[in-house]
């Protein structure tokens, strides 16, 4: 029996309805909505109950789980709304995983209404699961064909770490000095974008590419300079080559306006299209999302190089070039072909990760806030349970509206952070949105996959700059 409240309303007068919490103690549901529909509306003679559409609720319904609103009627016509055509007659099976993390309720709902789509099979919420505008973010989603909006306009985004020095750096760990040192990382990008793109297999070419390929962007993205802080798996450390005194960056960021643009032209006339497996649909979105995820990962690194050479920048004279190293790159706004479990059956399904890691590429990030750490994580086990997936972050505790509220706080103290990094951020209203406080605690976070047999932690990594926008930010 459902634990929320269902809406009862009149079938002949809907004007007329009532919301009902079922009790556990209650024979069935359709006996209780009668029994109450019959007390609420008056009319002793009220006999069936519609589901939306106008099928008849059955003492037997299998859906009873999924119910959110019923029509009573004595025997007449169904006069309701007809049936909602996006929504599974055998919704997916729906799961979060959490403990010691908050979860908003809002979150949960709009995983349970995902979960109800056409072709969703699992949906699965991870630790760091909040909500989003339409869709919740922090979450796997399986489904038979392609839902685009679920992925969202930042097809591609992702986390790639790198070790920046090659040597050890003690004294350039310095938050202040590094801090000044990246400018210039906003601007357009002033080098061959062609060339770069060409060596990601990338040939064409969009309105992107000049203005925004190898920027941070807004919202969430950030680049994060750090350190190492712990080592909890001594061998994975060492085969990854994380060690002490050796300078590493985090780049978060993803296709920019290309993603954008990319699902605008798949919703144009519907707000949500359900591509169905092996449609010409499918498989044309299939090719224009690997051109935005492989676009993304170029950005990564080129923003990356640019804040190699704001470090160390290359002499003009130089007979060799320092180039980086990437330790790993993962995509968490995605759409990939997997076979899962679910309904107990094996299946390919289509894996829609939204604001998820991977839990089969190998190592992992999972950033807290730009107050906290970040986590290297090694996916174990099957991988069945969390649908191959790991939180992508430590997910939104409150949302940037609500940081906007209370008494006014320095942005002093907002550029420098409780564990004593840089804040580069001269947009106020993302530093205010962006604190520390607006997060969840990452470590509940890895715990609570840790607890589910999910991955393991290999090292911990300390912020020493975080840098989201500096030229130009206060005129967004």
């Amino acid at each position: 029996m459902p634990s929320r409240a269902i809406t009862v309303a009149l079938n002949y007068d809907q004007s007329k309805k009532f919301a009902l919490l079922p009790g556990q103690n209650q024979a069935t549901l359709r006996e209780a909505i009668l029994r109450e529909a019959r007390n609420k509306f008056r009319v002793k003679a009220l006999s069936v109950v519609f589901l939306r559409g106008g099928t008849l609720f059955e003492e037997n319904d299998s859906h009873a789980d999924s119910i959110t609103q019923v029509w009573v009627g004595k025997g007449e016509p169904y006069a309701g709304p007809p049936a909602d055509i996006t929504r599974s007659t055998n919704p997916g099976e729906v799961r979060v995983i959490r403990n010691k993390s908050f979860v908003d309720g809002a979150a949960v709902k709009q995983l349970e209404y995902v979960g109800g789509l056409i072709g969703v099979k699992l949906a699965v919420g991870m630790p760091d699961l909040h909500p989003g505008n339409r869709f919740p973010i922090g979450c796997a989603i399986a489904a038979e064909g392609v839902y685009p909006a679920l992925i969202g306009s930042d097809v591609g985004c992702g986390i790639a770490l790198y070790r920046l020095s090659g040597t050890s750096t003690r004294s350039l760990a310095n938050p202040s000095r590094l801090a000044n040192l990246l400018r210039g990382l906003d601007d357009p990008w002033s080098g061959d974008v062609k060339g770069w793109l060409a060596k990601y297999g990338i040939e064409r070419t969009s309105p992107f590419d000049a203005s925004s390929l190898g920027t941070v962007g807004s919202g969430n993205h950030f680049a994060e300079v750090c350190t190492l802080e712990k080592t909890v798996d001594e061998a994975a450390a060492e085969q990854l080559r994380i060690e002490e005194g050796i300078l590493y960056l985090l780049v978060h960021t993803g296709s920019r306006g290309l993603g954008g643009s990319i699902l605008a032209s798949r919703t144009g006339n519907e707000s949500n299209p359900y591509f169905p497996p092996e449609s010409p649909e499918l498989l044309a979105y299939v090719t224009e999302h690997d051109y935005a995820v492989r676009w993304a990962i170029a950005n990564r690194d080129l923003v990356a190089h640019r804040i190699k050479e704001c470090i160390y920048p290359t002499p003009e004279d130089a007979t060799e070039v320092f180039e980086l190293e990437k330790v790993v790159d993962v995509t968490h706004n995605s759409a990939t072909q997997h076979e899962l479990v679910a309904g107990g059956t094996p299946q390919t399904l289509w894996l829609h990760r939204k604001g998820a890691a991977p839990a089969d590429k190998g190592i992992a990030p999972c950033p807290g806030s730009r107050g906290d750490f970040t986590w290297l994580l090694q996916p174990i086990g099957t991988g069945q349970f969390n649908a191959q997936s790991l939180a992508h972050g430590a997910g939104r505790r409150h949302g940037r509206n609500a940081m906007h509220e209370g008494a006014k706080i320095a942005k002093s103290s907002l550029t420098t952070t409780s564990l004593g990094s840089e804040v580069v951020c001269t947009d106020p209203d993302l530093l205010l949105e962006e604190r520390p406080e607006a997060y969840k605690d990452v470590g509940c976070v890895v715990e609570d996959m840790e607890e589910q047999g999910m991955c393991k932690g290999v090292v911990i990594l300390r912020p020493v700059v975080t840098y989201k926008v500096r030229e130009g930010g206060e005129g967004r």
